[in-house]
């Protein structure tokens, strides 16, 4: 029984020392940190995260949603107050854009009867819907705002807004002000879309460039402000967007000329030359 009772013991003091051994190695040697795929570990991870906020007004004759950022990359490159603003100037648009289509469309004092007849008595709404793509270049970061009214017609309308803000300033910027004073900027965005756009939509559409409507693109792409309104800065590409009906037919859509900035440095603003 003696030697027995010495081999139990003996046993158990091996059991505690491994134990031992166990605890000591996982306290001084930690697990490493799960990495995303292709990533790295950081234990300062970044402070901007965009969770999406939504406005939704909903009435009788109509359905609304849109939505705006609740965060922007600004929060770390131009700091929190540039940050929170460029939230508010994003969400006061959002908010003009609801009323502007329910005045538009005379929604507040529509009655049944109006409504029935502008339906022909469809099971339909009035719609509005916003969307938004975030950028980012090496000096900006931009927001690309899909807007999408249907009014009951022949088929929903696309409009686009954009914002383009300076990552060091936190400033909201227009497209002349990425580009030197007194640079031909018009002139040179105009011979260089008119250049792009023929074999952008002849791919789109599976035909030749020289089946392209170059009156429709030309009328579009005019040296004038109007014709440039939308933008976005994308890595070192300048995004030149062109909604519905500008320079082509409904069928074609939204197109988008991506011009790299290189081609443009002659004539950018020093702080935005790459």
């Amino acid at each position: 029984m003696n030697n027995k009772r010495r081999a139990l013991w003996a046993v158990g003091g091996l059991i505690i020392v491994f134990l031992g051994l166990v605890v000591w190695y996982m306290w001084t040697h930690p697990a490493p940190s799960a990495l995303a795929p292709g990533g790295t570990a950081t234990t300062t991870p970044s402070a901007f995260i965009d969770k999406p906020l939504h406005i939704v007004d909903n009435g009788q004759f109509y359905e609304i949603d849109v939505m705006y950022p609740s965060a922007t990359p600004l929060s770390e490159s131009a700091g929190a107050e540039a940050d929170a603003a460029a939230v508010s100037s994003m969400k006061t648009f959002a908010e003009q854009q609801i009323e502007a289509f329910k005045e538009n469309n005379g929604l507040a004092n529509m009655t049944s009867a109006e409504f029935v007849e502008l339906t022909f008595g469809r099971d339909a709404k009035y719609a509005m819907t916003m969307e938004y793509k975030t950028y980012e270049g090496p000096k900006t970061v931009s927001y690309v705002y899909s807007l999408y009214h249907d009014t009951l017609g022949a088929h929903p309308n696309t409009y686009y807004r954009t914002f383009t803000f300076d990552k060091a300033s936190g400033e909201g910027i227009h497209l002349d002000d990425l580009f030197a004073p007194g640079a031909p900027y018009l002139e040179r965005l105009s011979e260089r879309t008119r250049a792009d756009l023929p074999n952008i939509m002849a791919r789109m559409a599976e035909i030749t460039p020289a089946e392209v409507d170059s009156d429709y693109i030309n009328s579009g792409t005019m040296p004038i402000s109007d014709s440039f309104g939308n933008f976005a800065v994308d890595g070192s590409n300048l995004l030149m967007i062109f909604p519905p009906y500008q320079v082509g037919p409904y069928v074609y859509g939204t197109i988008i000329d991506p011009i790299p900035l290189s081609s443009l440095n002659s004539i950018l603003a020093p702080e935005y030359r790459l």
